[in-house]
């Protein structure tokens, strides 16, 4: 059996068609047809059934279908480790992140790590924490940086710092002129919060339950610049990290008493996936420059 054959055999299971198989791979069709026949007779079955010009795995088809499959990706993994090790300081990052981080914090991090590596190519994604941690658990991320907010299986998490939570009123509001709040105080509010799934929807979401009150959300967004507009339109008020370069005229933010209003940022990333040279670096540095840059607590 060659290794050729197992590829050609993939093709042809994907396509379900010899001609388009064919084209596919750039070879005459009796070429393909002949490996196929040479590796059916090797295996002492039949893999597929004929019908007309299309074909269809068979049960035995499905069978070694499944085994080659796993058997191809660790051949491509293997050949990507080996690259990897060939060119340590090359590749691609794919990154993902919480919105609000997207104004200052990823870039200037991202800037920095290019000065050092400027071969490295980046593949970013701006998502809910939940979204992201599905992403690291397929394999379509490297690493995620989010509200440390829910574990899952085979995620590990590393701190990097932490954002206290604010009350963002209008500057009309009767509580403008206050410097401090209590979720109690706020119990008559109507909110402009997040949508379930972000991590500052989930702290907002713990800190009305241990207060044991239930909020009056009339409005529920996606993006932080979208909830800080319907603040300013005097629509209600929020409770949200510090958004840095953002407009807050209209706005006052306010600073809440409880020591829970807060939410702790970190990077995740998936133990069981496998991790290219450089990806490592990156790890490596972004968990370094943010303790430089968030010593004591300091934003």
């Amino acid at each position: 059996m060659e290794w050729q054959q197992l590829e050609y055999f993939n093709i042809v299971a994907q396509t379900e068609h010899f001609t388009k198989a064919a084209e596919k791979l750039s070879i005459a069709q009796p070429t393909l047809s002949r490996s196929i026949s040479k590796l059916e007779s090797e295996l002492g079955v039949p893999l597929f059934e004929r019908k007309g010009r299309q074909v269809i795995l068979n049960r035995y088809g499905r069978l070694f279908y499944e085994r080659t499959v796993k058997v191809l990706n660790e051949m491509e993994e293997a050949k990507r480790e080996l690259s990897d090790l060939i060119h340590p300081h090359r590749g691609s990052i794919s990154f993902a992140f919480l919105k609000s981080l997207g104004a200052s914090s990823v870039p200037k991090l991202v800037h920095a790590f290019l000065q050092e590596y400027p071969n490295v190519q980046f593949q970013i994604f701006e998502n809910a924490t939940n979204i992201m941690l599905d992403q690291l658990q397929t394999g379509e991320i490297d690493f995620c940086m989010s509200s440390v907010t829910e574990s899952r299986s085979g995620i590990q998490w590393e701190y990097l710092w932490k954002d206290e939570l604010y009350a963002y009123v209008p500057d009309t509001h009767s509580f403008a002129s206050r410097q401090v709040l209590s979720i109690s105080e706020l119990a008559h509010e109507s909110f402009i919060a997040l949508k379930k799934g972000y991590g500052s929807r989930t702290i907002f979401d713990q800190l009305f339950e241990e207060a044991e009150i239930v909020p009056n959300i009339t409005f529920e967004g996606e993006e932080f610049l979208t909830v800080i507009g319907f603040v300013a339109a005097h629509l209600g008020v929020a409770l949200l990290p510090e958004i840095k370069g953002v407009d807050l005229r209209g706005i006052k933010k306010i600073k809440l008493k409880e020591d829970t209003a807060s939410r702790v940022i970190g990077i995740a990333w998936n133990k069981d996936k496998y991790l290219t040279p450089v990806a490592k670096k990156f790890q490596e540095f972004l968990i370094q420059y943010f303790k430089d840059h968030h010593t004591g607590g300091k934003r």
